[in-house]
């Protein structure tokens, strides 16, 4: 790999020069070949006659398309060239400016890439006066090492293809002097090499792996390469050669190194391919043919078997099972998932029992071989693929299939009807063995508008996801069990996030007769009767419980805000209105956790701390989401309300959900929840009067502790009936 050094210090004036010198030959070619047929072909020509002169006049021919081949080899080497140039000067520049920011941020670069934590402060009191310290210190650290091998690897793989295309044939075809069918981009150089490793007929080396590797992961984000490898392999190929790559015969032992290098080929090859597909979405002139091509095949192999070795078992995986591991990376094209998850749901009810028993259609007796890398429930694959594509996953989850003449919704059919198969081997993952947790993300990506994992800004909620919240509320608030039975509570920390992804419209149907409450976007028009069992439901999960408890409390700090900055003939009671739902939130989780910890038995009060202490990403969340629907825009936090906000309100949080709970005994629950009760009543007075406050509203003590007290009262309010309505459906 180019290291650090040579890309630091390079010098690539030259390479430069040699682009600008090769792209002006062309026109010198054709200077002298103009000056060719007017100084001797267009001189003989009427006066030389015969056999001797037709030889020389077919000579003649062949010198002229010499010159233009001549000129057609320059042309491309020129552009070559001037693209390689392009490609060093790129990495080039990114790695001085991480190297920069190294530098600033108190980080030391190894010429061989490794990078140490150098900041003085780590062996200072501050450090350990600052628990969050370490941990943010070692995230910059892994983001710099990530971009820093990144653009070390984009370097390595423009390096080895300008070199391999500068090395191809220079001198032409056995009937032709000058080569006319050089390279002109990198990408076309990568593309090959990477397309020729994959239609290779006998099993990849470990040094060829390392070369695929390099390759896909320096361009599994270009569409052009993306494209021409994927049109190059062909959709059955690729499958069948990624099968063999994670199916080594029987007896193989492959080493940790080894095995970590095949992860990442199924990394690198599935967002390459979600990239293909994507590749043609804003072509002119509508789809590529290729490409279209390329997705039907990866269709019409779905439902055939590879078999990487026969002569060990008569059964391989299914196109499926492959493509779908794949899916769970990148970001692929809407419509070829809504037509791979309409296949894959017909394939289903069109097997065993109707979907009923996935476990025997896509289990046993295939395995996943030596590796274990993938997963053999292909449903989790496509629901990751979903939980990582935003608009395919909203478009799929509010729509049906038609299936031998039956209309097939899609929602209900994953959320009701299928039976997922459990086990880390049908998920390919051992830390989370049940399909609903692959399905949570697909429900979370479709409702958001965001992948499930990304962090980025709050997208605005549109009619579609904000009545598939709706659907999702309704359903499982009917049907407690569709989140609590089996391993379907696998889905409540999805649950929660989308909960408080729509605090706004929770708060806003609990209560909001000023209607001071407002959606991000469109309105769920969130019904009550099913909304409290759904959040008694979902809240008993750890995680879930943090998330809506951190986005209950920014929202109402910010309805708080926006009452403060305006002018309400009644202060108390507008301020009231916007803390009560808050305190019904508070008060229906307070005793979800009660339920969890003394009756379920499901999580412990140590979990509960454990979620807070690790998980408070929803106060900031929750705060530019209210932010967004108070203002009418998405606008970023800073600078929109005063800086107070995330700071303290995420310290309020934690310091109201961290109970000291014991699970000693079952009448503790009673202790936990008056202190819960106290703890809302006190951190809603806190929020007022820092509402108050930074609003610039004028108001004396006297009124200020009014107000609190008001405020106080209403909060304890709503835990109380949120309390209470939860404890009387659950027969308590």
């Amino acid at each position: 790999m180019v290291s650090i050094p040579y890309l630091d210090k390079a010098d690539l004036a030259p390479l430069a020069d040699a682009a600008a010198s090769w792209a002006a030959l062309p026109a010198k070619y054709e200077a002298l070949q103009r000056e060719f047929e007017q100084r001797v072909v267009n001189h003989l020509k009427g006066h030389w006659d015969g056999d001797a002169a037709d030889a020389a006049f077919v000579t003649m021919g062949k010198a002229r398309t010499e010159y233009e081949n001549a000129a057609t080899e320059a042309e491309r080497i020129g552009k070559l060239l001037q693209d390689a140039h392009g490609e060093f000067a790129a990495s080039q520049k990114q790695l001085h400016a991480l190297l920069d920011e190294a530098r600033d941020d108190h980080y030391k670069v190894y010429d061989d890439g490794r990078v140490e934590d150098v900041d003085p402060r780590q062996d200072s009191p501050t450090a350990s006066a600052s628990p969050g310290l370490a941990e943010e210190r070692k995230k910059k650290l892994d983001s710099l090492v990530s971009r820093l091998t990144r653009v070390l690897e984009v370097a390595t793989a423009a390096d080895e293809a300008a070199s391999s295309a500068l090395e191809r044939d220079a001198n032409g075809g056995d009937s032709e002097s000058f080569n006319t069918s050089v390279y002109t981009t990198l990408d076309a150089v990568e593309a090959d090499q990477a397309a020729a490793l994959m239609n290779k007929k006998d099993r990849l080396s470990d040094a060829e792996i390392t070369k695929l590797n390099l390759l896909l992961s320096a361009n599994k984000n270009d569409p052009e390469f993306s494209r021409d490898f994927a049109v190059k392999t062909g959709g059955e190929n690729m499958l069948s050669k990624y099968n063999e790559l994670m199916s080594p015969p029987a007896g193989t032992t492959l080493s940790k190194a080894q095995l970590a290098q095949l992860k990442e080929l199924k990394a690198n090859l599935g967002t390459t391919i979600g990239t293909a597909t994507t590749s043609d979405d804003h072509r002119k002139g509508g789809p590529d043919p290729e490409i279209t091509k390329f997705q039907n095949d990866l269709l019409k192999a779905g439902q055939r078997d590879f078999n990487a070795n026969p002569t060990e078992s008569p059964y391989g995986l299914s196109g499926y099972q492959l493509t779908s591991s794949l899916m769970s990376e990148g970001k692929w094209d809407k419509d070829f998932l809504q037509d791979y998850g309409d296949a894959l749901i017909t394939a289903e009810k069109n097997g065993a029992n109707g979907g009923q028993n996935p476990d025997a259609y896509w289990g046993y007796p295939r395995t996943l071989g030596t590796t274990n890398i993938g997963a053999l429930d292909p449903m989790t694959g496509f629901m990751d693929a979903l939980g990582h594509n935003p608009d395919a996953s909203t478009e799929f989850l509010t729509s049906e299939a038609t299936i031998d003449g039956e209309k097939v919704d899609h929602l209900d059919y994953l959320l009701k009807d299928r039976h997922w198969p459990e086990g880390p081997g049908y998920t390919g993952d051992p830390a989370n063995p049940s399909g609903y947790n692959n399905l949570g993300h697909a429900m979370e990506s479709a409702t958001s508008g965001r992948a499930f994992d990304d962090d980025g800004a709050p997208v605005k909620h549109t009619p579609e996801r904000a009545a598939l919240m709706k659907e999702v509320v309704d359903t499982i608030g009917g049907d407690p069990s569709l989140a609590t039975d089996s391993h379907r509570d696998a889905l409540r920390d999805s649950l929660g996030n989308m909960t408080a992804e729509y605090m706004a419209d929770v708060q806003a149907s609990i209560a909001n007769e000023q209607g001071t409450i407002k959606p991000f976007g469109a309105d769920a028009h969130l019904d009550p009767g099913t909304l409290e069992p759904f959040i008694s439901t979902v809240g008993r999960d750890p995680d879930a419980y943090v998330a809506i408890t951190e986005a209950s409390q920014a929202n109402t700090a910010i309805w708080m805000q926006e009452v403060a900055k305006g002018n309400p003939s009644d202060l108390n009671a507008a301020m009231e209105n916007v803390t009560y739902p808050g305190g019904v939130v508070a008060g229906i989780l307070s005793d979800s956790r009660d339920q969890a910890i003394f009756e379920e038995h499901s999580a412990s009060d140590k979990d509960f701390n454990d979620a807070v202490a690790t998980g408070d990403k929803w106060a900031g969340r929750g705060l530019g989401m209210a932010v967004g629907a108070a203002t009418g825009t998405a606008a970023p936090i800073v600078g929109t309300i005063a800086g107070w906000a995330v700071e303290d309100i995420q310290a309020m949080v934690v310091e109201q959900v961290q109970k000291d709970t014991t699970d000693e005994a079952k009448q503790e629950a009673a202790t936990k929840y008056a202190q819960g009760w106290t703890a809302v009543g006190k951190s809603s007075a806190e929020s007022v009067r820092e509402a108050v406050e930074n609003s610039g509203r004028q108001m004396s003590d006297e009124n200020l502790n009014v107000l609190a007290g008001s405020v106080e009262q209403a909060a304890k309010s709503g835990h109380t009936a949120g309390a209470t309505w939860n404890s009387s459906v659950n027969g308590r």
